[in-house]
């Protein structure tokens, strides 16, 4: 059943919304885990592993990379450059994990944040989405949406994701740190059915931000 749902999961992923080349070998596919970049620096970053590069900007979605399928159990490496910063990063997937590996500025330098979530939720007649906290400064992140502000996810910590599925429809959210806004609200539009979604909480110079994305694949 796990294996019917992770194959179905990233059959609904968008397969265009990057150009960017695929970093790693694509595992078996019932073994596969997901990997993506995600850059909260304050400046454009670079991903490379060997001759594949991936640039990642600073605005909202164009901060995130599509998910590449890797092989689970291997050791994933790449550098980062963020202007005269470099990092490097290493990752090691469970079979069907998802990871999300967050660039951060840490002074003049750059630090790595993973975020790991093992996804079972699959329903084609609705939409899935999560509320990721990768402000290290930021206790408990929640988020509040609809006509009536309801609580959608309260008390995701840094570094960790909450997920669940809501009902197709148009969407705008408000995520807080605590009992301050952490950001402005964000207009998700009108969910897909099927369609999974990330709304992210960054640092940023003033506070922070949040913005969603929707998740992809190649």
């Amino acid at each position: 059943m796990k294996k019917i749902i992770l194959t179905c999961l990233a059959s609904v992923l968008s397969l265009s919304a990057y150009a960017d080349n695929p970093l790693y070998e694509t595992g078996p596919g019932q073994d596969s885990s997901f990997v993506r970049f995600l850059n909260a620096s304050s400046d454009k970053a670079l991903v490379v592993n060997g001759a594949a590069k991936v640039s990642l900007d600073v605005k909202n979605e164009s901060r995130v990379s599509r998910f590449y399928p890797v092989k689970a159990g291997d050791k994933l490496k790449a550098s980062v450059q963020v202007g005269a910063a470099k990092t490097n990063v290493e990752v090691v997937a469970k079979p069907g994990e998802f990871i999300t590996v967050t660039i951060l500025n840490k002074g003049a330098a750059l630090e790595s944040m993973l975020v790991r979530e093992a996804p079972t939720d699959f329903n084609a007649m609705r939409s899935s989405i999560s509320l990721m906290n990768v402000d290290s400064s930021c206790a408990a992140a929640s988020l509040t949406g609809g006509a009536k502000s309801a609580m959608i996810f309260e008390g995701v910590k840094p570094a960790t994701t909450q997920r669940r599925l809501v009902n197709p429809v148009a969407l705008t959210v408000q995520a807080n740190c605590g009992t301050d806004a952490a950001g402005a609200a964000v207009d998700m539009s009108q969910l897909q059915a099927g369609e999974r979604y990330s709304i992210i909480v960054i640092p940023a110079k003033k506070g922070r931000q949040t913005f969603f994305v929707r998740d992809s694949t190649s």
